[in-house]
């Protein structure tokens, strides 16, 4: 788990990384397999957004059945680009985007507003940074397949001055983002910062970002997605400001090869010494997570940090299956002492086999081992957490910890073919 600066807007932060190898095998039979799918619940998104359109689809009838509707791509009376219509949009609108390609990079930058796709619009962002970006509170954007962008997919991102809240991601097919570093190796002229390697750290590639990302967000959801094939899948972090009280819901999450699944990392300096950051309280329930960091290095859902006094703390990791995954199903990285990731709860999740590639980040203890949940600190005694209803299946190590871990809970899990339930290195 390599850890390895990143610049963002002027300044740099120390970022934990899932994996850095190239991600051209993330590409092609991967995402073929599943980008027919719409998250989880396919036929509920179909339901929303029927009911969303208001039974139209002519370009005409859709202009006059919603005061504040904006159509995109309908026909001759709608505007031919998101960005026109997001241009000219009001708080509270709705802008409608009708099926073909976009080649656009949209942000969204209007409280409140609505952006929906019918019949999953493609936005190609290839050559671009992002696919969409939401800087705006009370955003929703549904229904669309965004691929192909240089950084994330979709960047949800307010600040500490401005943080954004209330955003709703769902229902879209986020595929094959993060190609800026296609190699993997140390790059310093990307015109995407994240991509390039840290002059503190310039043996080390840089991270291009995930197929979604939030930072600087609370009180969002990201819901019934399904990310596929990009670098990584779902980012959860403080980079531009705290984030917290967010909830990843019903993800299809699957074969981001590169890095993890779900990853809940503190990436903000010294947070427990007052400066502005820190990831907490947020919620991963109900996803799908398999396939990830199998070509780089990355787990199913990671909660970490690699700086001082990062925090991640007080998060749930709830009633999610998770298998076939390069690090274990869950998988604690506390780097360095003085950080603050206690209180983390890892409870009544299904989790088969994972750590197929194993986990040395911790050397001298190594877990080269199938694992289910690995929690490993770089201080004894620094990191409380609850591990519990948990049903563990064909694995080694049921759960893994390095000593002076306080795990609650261990007993009251299931632990099915699993050599050794509880292992402390």
């Amino acid at each position: 788990m390599g850890e390895f600066f990143m610049r963002r807007t002027g300044r740099w932060f120390v970022l934990a990384t899932c994996g850095l190898a190239s991600i051209a095998a993330a590409l092609g039979s991967a995402v073929a397999v599943t980008a027919s799918g719409g998250g989880t619940s396919s036929g509920t998104q179909g339901a929303y957004l029927a009911a969303d359109q208001g039974g139209s689809h002519g370009a005409d009838q859709g202009r006059h059945f919603r005061e504040h509707t904006l159509e995109v791509g309908c026909g001759r009376d709608s505007y031919h680009t998101i960005g026109a219509a997001l241009s000219v949009a009001h708080p509270g609108d709705t802008v409608l985007v009708c099926p073909r390609t976009y080649t656009e990079d949209v942000t969204v930058a209007v409280p409140g507003l609505t952006l929906t796709g019918l019949g999953h619009p493609v936005i190609d962002a290839a050559g671009m940074d992002n696919g969409i970006v939401v800087t705006a509170s009370g955003v929703t954007v549904q229904g669309f397949t965004v691929e192909k962008a240089i950084g994330e997919g979709i960047l949800v991102e307010g600040t500490t001055a401005s943080p954004v809240r209330d955003v709703i991601i769902r229902f879209n097919r986020v595929i094959a983002n993060d190609q800026g570093n296609p190699t993997g190796a140390p790059i310093t002229t990307s015109a995407y910062a994240e991509c390039d390697a840290s002059p503190a750290a310039p043996t080390i590639p840089g991270d291009c970002g995930e197929g979604i990302h939030i930072t600087g967000v609370h009180d969002s959801t990201v819901a019934e997605n399904t990310v596929v094939g990009n670098s990584g899948g779902i980012l959860v972090s403080d980079d531009t400001g705290a984030t917290y009280d967010n909830t990843i819901w019903g993800n299809l999450v699957q074969n981001n090869l590169l890095d993890c699944g779900v990853t809940v990392v503190g990436h903000a300096l010294f947070v427990t010494q007052g400066a502005p950051g820190g990831v907490y309280d947020n919620r991963v329930v109900d996803n799908i997570i398999t396939g990830n960091g199998l070509t780089g290095q990355g787990g199913g859902v990671l909660l970490a940090s690699g700086v001082p006094g990062g925090a991640v703390y007080g998060n749930l990791v709830e009633r999610n299956t998770i298998y076939g995954n390069g690090l274990s199903g869950v998988t604690l990285h506390s780097h360095i002492p003085g950080q603050n990731l206690n209180g983390n709860r890892i409870v009544g999740n299904r989790i088969g086999t994972n750590n197929l590639k194993g986990d040395p980040d911790f050397y001298p203890l190594v877990d080269p081992s199938h694992t289910g949940i690995l929690v490993a600190v770089a201080a004894p005694g620094t990191v409380s957490i609850t591990i519990t209803d948990n049903q563990i299946s064909n694995d080694t190590y049921g759960i893994w910890m390095t000593p002076g871990v306080t795990a609650v809970g261990t007993a009251d899990n299931s632990f099915h073919n699993v050599t050794t339930p509880v292992f402390t290195a």
